[in-house]
């Protein structure tokens, strides 16, 4: 599954940085969710009587709602690619974009992208699940939003710049020789990207520079519960859950 599903930082691993177009892509992931979600069994298939059919096959099981997707988004890239789905102009954008997606929605569980694609979810709540994906699948950019975005907010430091950024990617690249490899033409592109991303999610106003608190809905709250480290990716107080995530309540 290597290049699908969330990035967990182990040791001598390099920093995916391949977020240099489309912002948050929060349209195009939920065109694709429900393009995947329509390819789902509403209700596992029938089994044989026999005693020795009477467990289902891997691949007629199905997938529990936290499990993540990871890989198992590839099975509608040919689909999605062929017809156009996302209407973009070109071939080699529509290919490169319908990719782009599809990486970020591996990082998400089954349950979520149910979500993501479903009538009930509104605008912000897709846009934030969008943001998750981003989060997770790119891990530069889920530690920026929780020790930069989030750490701002907690100590009353509301606005972000581009030097925020610049100082916290030196930093990095202090152990992470990839970043200092890429060029100036790329660095302009991943930081413009993160930045149109959090506009698009609402947890900045790129027109004042300033951090947005987030008021999370009790349906997506209750449904991230089940990864409660999601909740350091969003400028928001959580203090009940201080102690599952690992910080001091007293501090916040």
């Amino acid at each position: 599954m290597k290049g699908y599903g969330a990035q967990r930082m182990v040791e001598g691993e390099k920093y995916r940085l391949s977020f240099t177009v489309g912002g948050l892509l929060a349209s195009q992931g939920r065109t694709l969710a429900e393009l995947f979600c329509a390819q789902e069994p509403s209700e596992p298939p029938e089994q044989p009587e026999s005693s020795e059919s009477q467990e289902l096959s891997p691949s007629s099981e199905r997938p529990s709602p936290n499990a993540e997707v990871g890989e198992s988004i590839c099975q509608i890239r040919k689909q999605a690619v062929t017809e156009n789905v996302l209407a973009i102009r070109t071939p080699s954008a529509n290919t490169r974009i319908v990719g782009e997606v599809l990486k970020r929605l591996s990082a998400l569980t089954f349950g979520e992208l149910a979500y993501l694609a479903g009538e009930e979810a509104s605008y912000e709540d897709r846009a934030a699940l969008m943001w998750v994906a981003m989060c997770r699948y790119y891990a530069l950019v889920g530690e920026f939003a929780a020790e930069v975005v989030r750490n701002h907010f907690l100590e009353g430091t509301m606005k972000l710049s581009y030097e925020d950024y610049d100082r916290y990617f030196a930093m990095k690249a202090t152990w992470h020789p990839e970043l200092d490899a890429i060029s100036g033409a790329t660095y302009k592109k991943l930081r413009e990207n993160l930045f149109k991303a959090m506009d698009e999610a609402r947890i900045l106003d790129r027109g004042s520079g300033t951090i947005v608190p987030y008021l999370m809905s009790g349906a997506l709250e209750r449904m991230l519960m089940a990864t409660p480290q999601t909740f350091l990716y969003f400028p928001m107080r959580r203090n009940r859950d201080a102690s599952t995530l690992g910080l001091n309540p007293e501090a916040r």
